[in-house]
């Protein structure tokens, strides 16, 4: 198994923190400026079943200021999208690695002091990632992470919708994509159409154009006080939602969208209810994707447990994933943040001022 070429790389790294710096983010709106900063640290070691790679490109999203803003602990690692090359291979790692090859994937950033993608170098599970293919620019491939699995999740695992490699159908549903131009929500149309679905969608005006080249049947203004009457009358068939910002009114519109009183709603974010009796909301988060056991504000905070069913469906989903962009899944469009490592930072403080929409952030780091 070759070594790397030194033993050290640059991270972004949470720094220390006390319960009153926590508590006065929380009061001023939160500063990421004061939470992490870029250090050098040891290249992660890996174990037979994973592989190190050699990060090329770094999606960007808001958990992962969240998390540097609550929940990290000190010397964890920022970051959870990547694309990158392999550069060593576990000995029983699955996946028929090699090194050399073009590699995506997502992990659970923000948490470990060994294992977060804003870093030269990464440890991932063989089989929890997958193979670039020649036609997707390592700026694309890194989009492919929280947004693409988070949809598939929702759609998949929780409202029955069928993967691609199982009969589409042959009566078409509807399904309601809520806030249709964040990247989950992107990933989620282009899923439910993949399957036979008619997909209705709220956004801005603006983004009209983007969530029907991505394949929305109909997009509607969610600033328009009569969406919620117009989606009834023209989509009378909603079977389901996805909650594409769990924010405000979102989960509550879903809710009352469900035709018959009868469904579920995906939502991303805990404590979401429903506004209508018979209509399950359902909150995912994608870390258990990952199939590891995980607590947040250790010691005294919320665990989850590892779930076989969802890792085995991120294994499943990334081992189609190539075949998926052949046959049309696109990355959102993506918006590079200059600068490398010191990018990093305003990008997420762009994130955290809300002054992205309809793009992904990308950070190249090598």
């Amino acid at each position: 198994m070759p070594e790397p070429s030194t033993t050290r790389m640059r991270a972004y790294v949470v720094g220390q923190r006390s319960w009153t710096s926590l508590l006065w983010n929380a009061i001023t709106s939160f500063d990421v400026s004061h939470g992490a900063s870029i250090a050098e640290i040891p290249i992660p070691g890996i174990n037979d079943s994973e592989v190190l790679v050699k990060v090329k490109a770094v999606a960007q999203n808001p958990t992962d200021f969240k998390h540097i803003d609550m929940v990290s602990p000190p010397n964890s690692i920022v970051g959870c999208d990547f694309a990158g090359v392999v550069d060593q291979v576990g000995a029983n790692a699955p996946g028929n690695w090699k090194v050399g090859d073009r590699i995506a994937g997502v992990v659970h950033g923000g948490l470990h002091t060994d294992r977060g993608s804003y870093a030269q170098y990464l440890k991932a599970e063989g089989d929890l990632a997958w193979k670039i293919p020649d036609s997707v620019t390592d700026q694309q491939a890194a989009t492919y992470g929280i947004s693409a699995v988070t949809a598939m999740q929702g759609l998949y695992l929780n409202l029955d919708v069928p993967w691609p490699d199982e009969n589409a159908r042959s009566t078409p549903k509807e399904l309601l994509v809520y806030a249709g131009s964040t990247g989950a929500s992107l990933f989620a149309i282009q899923l439910a159409k993949l399957a036979g679905y008619r997909v209705v969608t709220t956004c801005s005006p603006h983004s009209f154009d983007l969530v029907k080249q991505y394949g929305a049947d109909a997009a509607y203004d969610y600033h328009d006080d009569d969406t919620l009457a117009k989606i009834k009358a023209e989509f009378p068939n909603i079977s389901g939602a996805f909650d594409g910002i769990s924010a405000g009114q979102s989960t509550k519109i879903c809710s009352q969208a469900i035709a018959g009183g009868r469904g579920k709603v995906i939502t991303l974010g805990p404590g979401m209810k429903s506004s209508v009796k018979g209509v399950e909301v359902v909150s995912i988060l994608m870390y258990t994707l990952l199939g590891r056991p995980f607590q947040l504000f250790a010691p005294l905070g919320p665990k989850w447990l590892t779930v076989p069913e969802d890792r085995a469906a991120l294994v499943r989903f990334y081992a189609m994933l190539p075949s998926l962009i052949s046959r049309g899944l696109r990355s959102p469009p993506t918006k590079v943040v200059d600068g490398g490592f010191d990018g990093l930072r305003p990008g997420m403080d762009l994130l955290k001022a809300g002054k992205i929409s309809g793009q992904k952030l990308i950070v190249n780091l090598s």
